[in-house]
């Protein structure tokens, strides 16, 4: 009677211990892309200390205004989908419209969907991680940092954003372990005014 109580214990306990392995071990969504998950900030930036207005007008997207630390950059197309402002050195800050959010799904969902290995950027393999929802004047941005290889440091962050039925992506491109104009970017970010 009492081997057949240790062997009935041991039976159950080792179903209880399957199935909790089978639920561990249960495919799951990639880490990180819940955006209920993502970590949550507020821009504190001000943008006043910037002393040159700047005016994007992307093709075929709303335009917008913002202050910047340098001048407009004369090599800036007028009516392509990109914008550059060269910051100084190996910094850009780089402003593009991404298209209607009915095509991109909207800027949670474009960062959900590259989260980990794209390298749909041009043939390059892109790392992308860290996804933050960060509250300012603009809207919601949705932050993302990208890498040009897994155990890279980040030389890419992007914070994109939907507004008038458009994404648009605000970036800030730097050389590896070199983001000395981080400020100066979230400050432009801040001043962000949308044409309506």
């Amino acid at each position: 009677m009492r081997t057949r109580t240790l062997v009935g214990v041991a039976a159950v306990s080792l179903t209880v211990v399957a199935g909790v392995t089978a639920y561990a071990l249960r495919p799951t969504a990639a880490p990180g892309a819940d955006p209920a998950m993502w970590p949550v900030e507020t821009l504190t930036a001000a943008p006043a200390a910037l002393p040159h207005a700047l005016h994007v007008t992307p093709a075929d997207c709303p335009g917008f205004s913002l202050m910047s630390p340098v001048p407009e950059d004369s090599r800036n197309v007028p009516g392509s989908g990109s914008y550059t402002v060269l910051l100084g050195g190996a910094h850009h800050a780089l402003w593009v419209c991404l298209g209607p959010v009915a095509q991109t799904g909207g800027a949670r969902a474009s960062v959900a969907d590259q989260l980990g290995l794209d390298d749909s950027v041009e043939g390059v393999e892109m790392y992308s991680r860290d996804a933050t929802l960060v509250h300012a004047p603009a809207g919601e941005l949705v932050r993302v940092d990208r890498a040009f290889g897994p155990a890279e440091p980040p030389r890419l962050t992007d914070w994109l954003v939907d507004h008038g039925g458009y994404t648009y992506a605000f970036g800030y491109l730097h050389p590896t372990d070199d983001a000395s104009r981080w400020a100066d970017v979230e400050a432009m970010l801040a001043s962000v005014t949308w044409d309506e």
